[in-house]
């Protein structure tokens, strides 16, 4: 009887950010071949989502609130579960999800645990850690999986070199085979979008990062010219103070009527997704973007800033690329493009390239990759 490997997923919070959503995706197509174990600091949203035949462990429940006693009580709290839960899963390979686990991975080196680190981060996201703790991310994993051309090159630059393989964030991209006209009147009636108004929609987590603030001036400059374009930002924040300044910055500027925050749409993402008439991606520093490839699926009209990863997502011919960052006004003319005409979606090239990233395709690579890396212990 062959005896199964043992890997144990290291991650933050199981919560829908980017890199918990690509390894909630690829986790679905893990090999039986291995016993299986999920640690999060958290039991984030994504945590049922994780299959049965993995045995899930989250360190604390909730989030702290934003008290400093609070604070203070979780990380002493965690620090201490955390170390006896990593302590029991020495004698197995480590998979660790992000860089931003700078004390996993020092854990994983000082025990000797063979570690494959998993990273979607760009350059500046690098600045929180120290020269020791980026020294780490280079020189200890035996292999660095990267969910971009993009972030491979970053770690390259860090002097990374060898043992990084590409896998992109891919998604079902069968999801769009439930989305239905019917449904797209319906919740577009709960929207009150009537007919005649355009909705452009944005999708991700309210942050700086995502770059609300452009949003909002791409509202504004729409406003004297096309008075039925509509907006909608899909996704909510944990910083409700950041949240209240959005909001009023869109009240100042005289587009709050215009503007949709939806916040989380739960299990109906998809469906509010597709009452947009056009997708437009406002973030700053993207290493890849899952919105953009979601948007390509329901082939919608695309223009995005310049945000590093997304030009692997879109190639040459599926979309608007604007090159200079945080100019509303060339996000707009490229916008009206699409509106009258005079830049055209070609949704077959798009769904084509949008299949490209199937999970089922990157599943297996990513399989493939886990099996040549980590042996029997």
């Amino acid at each position: 009887m062959k005896i199964k490997k043992s890997i144990t997923f290291i991650t933050p919070t199981l919560n829908k950010t980017g890199a918990e959503i690509v390894l909630a995706n690829y986790i679905q197509f893990l090999s039986k071949s291995y016993f299986a174990v999920i640690i999060s600091k958290f039991k984030g949203v994504l945590f049922e989502n994780i299959p049965n035949t993995i045995k899930k462990i989250y360190v604390i429940k909730k989030m702290p609130t934003r008290s400093y006693l609070s604070r203070a009580n979780y990380r002493l709290h965690i620090w201490f579960s955390l170390n006896r839960i990593l302590k029991k899963n020495v004698n197995s390979n480590w998979y660790i999800n992000t860089i931003m686990l700078p004390y996993e991975l020092f854990f994983a080196e000082k025990n000797h645990v063979k570690t494959i680190l998993h990273a979607h981060e760009l350059e500046h996201m690098y600045a929180s850690l120290s020269e020791s703790e980026i020294l780490r991310i280079v020189n200890y994993p035996i292999l660095i999986i990267a969910n971009s051309v993009a972030t491979a090159e970053v770690l390259k630059k860090y002097g990374r070199k060898n043992a990084i393989e590409i896998c992109y964030p891919a998604i079902d991209t069968n999801f769009i085979n439930n989305l239905t006209n019917k449904n797209k009147a319906e919740f577009r009636k709960k929207l009150m979008i009537d007919e005649a108004s355009f909705l452009w929609v944005m999708s991700g987590s309210l942050d700086s990062n995502k770059n609300p603030s452009l949003f909002i001036d791409i509202a504004v400059e729409f406003l004297n010219s096309n008075p039925l374009t509509k907006f909608m930002w899909i996704g909510g924040t944990n910083d409700s103070e950041f949240e209240k300044i959005c909001k009023e910055k869109a009240k100042q500027m005289g587009v709050a009527q215009n503007i949709i925050w939806l916040g989380d749409a739960g299990s109906d993402y998809y469906n509010y997704f597709n009452c947009a008439d056009g997708f437009v991606l406002t973030s700053i520093k993207e290493s890849f973007s899952i919105v953009t490839l979601e948007a390509m699926l329901l082939k919608l009209p695309i223009v995005a800033q310049n945000c590093i990863g997304v030009k692997e997502v879109l190639g040459e011919d599926v979309g608007e690329i604007v090159e200079e960052i945080n100019n509303p006004k060339l996000m707009v003319l490229a916008m009206k493009g699409f509106m009258n005409k005079t830049l055209e979606v070609d949704g077959k090239a798009q769904i084509k390239r949008a299949k490209s990233f199937d999970i089922a395709i990157w599943g297996a690579k990513w399989n493939s990759i886990l099996e040549n890396y980590f042996i029997d212990l």
